[in-house]
């Protein structure tokens, strides 16, 4: 009897083990084929079209795509954000059912809810924050897991899904958090670009209703008032101290103001001066720039009684032809000193001065809106360069460009000879501030009218205006040499790196007539280097 008892607890012990195998044997078989379902260049090109292009539609796409295949998901349901509600915007796997059911309103609960959450996570964790309609169908359709679309603080959409695989594998929550910050990322840039084109509406009627107020009031600012459409805030500068010359009717002035980057030296802009000179210090300048807050204005000549270097500094000035000075701030965070000479009474220069301050203080801000929204959908995260939307968008003006005034222009394209074995040997942030480097290095080989971009990836680009082959080849093996020269040091690694670029060049318009000939001639021509050995570089 005893023999019998053992010998069925053992069969139950055995068949208790076996099951408990065959349910960790089915967990691995769903972990292994949620990775196989993993195709890498599929992945990579969604990453890619992302990070390049930002459309909403293909990157949302190719979310759809993965979530189906990659993630094994048999349905999906996406409530997008339209003003006080998240409605349903697509949905994969479900039929018969209401629209106004899958509304849920947007509160300030819900978003702090969702805040901060990278995961999928469950359902049921949520469902205080849902109408009751929502619960019951996702419950009806087994929807399990949930992930928001946010950045920052917008939340642009939320994702229910339910999957065939293991969903709490790492893999399976690292592949949908990726795609959850992608499409975030586009839904964010769309949104800047939105802003930036009402931003852009505002100053247009910004512009005819100052030229309208100008035009009837007859006021001396109107010349500067024309600069409202300018957008780079730099330039724009040199245009207002133009503009204020002819409408105040002023022999000679020069500006001097701060520049964006407080560690820069001080900035100036001249018009009729008789010689140039050099900016005093920050500390002698806003020491200045106190004193004429209490004074309004002074003569060049009262600069003595503020120590020995505003005297220097003030016969410098005189020499240049300039008497007299006054604040004039840029903007509200960035001062400036306005001197000039004049027959007339500086009281009376003063308060047009004064009048055109105003107007040249809205210039600088609309400005600088732009260049910051600007930055955000131009600029590359990693380098601080162009990104290749910008790049795209460049290349063709700097195409029209050229074709106008019958000049060539010069395309570069390059990138790192074996950057994939330091990801291999050293891990990718070791990539990434590689390629950071090479964008400073680059940075400070071009000339001022060139445009430089990161294409993806470990390649650069570089538009050449007013480049012919052989300033390109004279570009390329400056460029290589240099790149050779540098050396690459990182705190993870005791050693120094050294690294080769391969470079392809074309030229307008012997190489192509267009954008997409061009890249596609200095392309071959840099696959041509890399057949050749690597560390060369060859013009199309």
């Amino acid at each position: 009897m005893t023999q019998t008892v053992l010998v069925i607890f053992l069969i139950v012990l055995v068949v208790i083990l076996a099951t408990i195998l065959l349910i960790r044997i089915r967990s691995e078989r769903r972990r292994l084929a949620a990775i196989a379902r993993m195709d890498l260049e599929e992945f990579s090109d969604f990453l890619r079209t992302n990070c390049l292009e930002g459309s909403i539609q293909d990157v949302a796409g190719k979310v759809s795509d993965l979530l189906k295949h990659a993630c094994g998901c048999e349905i999906i349901l996406f409530l997008r954000k339209r003003r006080r509600s998240l409605d349903l915007n697509y949905f994969h796997g479900i039929s018969r059912f209401d629209r106004k059911d899958l509304r849920t309103r947007y509160s300030d609960d819900l978003v702090n809810r969702l805040r901060g959450q990278v995961f999928p996570e469950e359902v049921s964790d949520l469902e205080s924050y849902l109408p009751e309609n929502l619960c019951r169908k996702l419950h009806e359709w087994k929807c399990d897991l949930y992930f928001p679309i946010f950045w920052r603080d917008h939340l642009y959409g939320l994702y229910f899904i339910r999957s065939s695989i293991e969903t709490r594998t790492p893999s399976f929550k690292l592949l949908v958090a990726a795609l959850a910050q992608s499409l975030s990322a586009a839904y964010h840039i769309r949104w800047h670009e939105s802003k930036f084109g009402k931003l852009q509406d505002r100053v247009a009627e910004a512009e005819n209703e100052a030229l309208a107020r100008a035009v009837e009031s007859k006021a001396p600012a109107m010349g500067v008032l024309k600069l409202v459409r300018h957008r780079n805030s730099e330039t724009l500068v040199g245009e207002i101290v133009e503009e204020m010359q002819k409408d105040i009717g002023l022999e000679s002035m020069a500006f001097l103001y701060e520049p964006k980057c407080a560690s820069d030296p001080l900035r100036i802009v001249e018009a009729g001066t008789t010689r140039q000179f050099e900016p005093p210090r920050h500390e002698k300048f806003a020491d200045l720039v106190g004193r004429l807050s209490v004074n309004g204005w002074i003569s060049v000549g009262q600069l003595k009684d503020h120590g020995a270097e505003a005297a220097a500094w003030g016969e410098k000035l005189q020499e240049a032809g300039l008497m007299y000075l006054s604040k004039f701030p840029l903007t509200e965070g960035r001062a400036g000193i306005m001197t000039w000479n004049d027959s007339r009474k500086p009281a009376e220069i003063q308060m047009q001065l004064r009048r055109h301050e105003t107007s040249a203080g809205h210039l600088m801000e609309n400005a600088v809106s732009f260049e910051k929204v600007e930055e955000l959908s131009f600029t590359d995260n990693l380098t601080g360069l162009a990104n290749r939307r910008y790049f795209l968008r460049r290349l063709e003006e700097e195409i029209d460009r050229a074709k106008r005034y019958q000049r060539s222009l010069g395309l570069i394209i390059f990138d790192l000879d074996e950057l994939k074995s330091v990801n291999d040997r050293y891990g990718h942030q070791a990539g990434d501030a590689v390629i950071k480097r090479i964008g400073e290095v680059l940075r400070l080989s071009i000339r001022s009218i060139d445009v430089i971009a990161r294409y993806g990836g470990d390649e650069f680009c570089v538009v050449m205006p007013e480049s012919d082959r052989a300033t390109c080849r004279q570009f390329m093996d400056r460029l290589q040499r240099k790149i050779v020269g540098s050396k690459f040091r990182f705190d993870q690694i005791t050693t120094d790196l050294v690294f080769t670029i391969s470079q392809g060049g074309a030229v307008f318009p012997d190489h192509g007539e267009n954008s997409e000939q061009l890249i596609f001639a200095a392309d071959m021509a840099l696959l041509k280097a890399k057949e050749a050995g690597r560390n060369k570089y060859i013009v199309a």
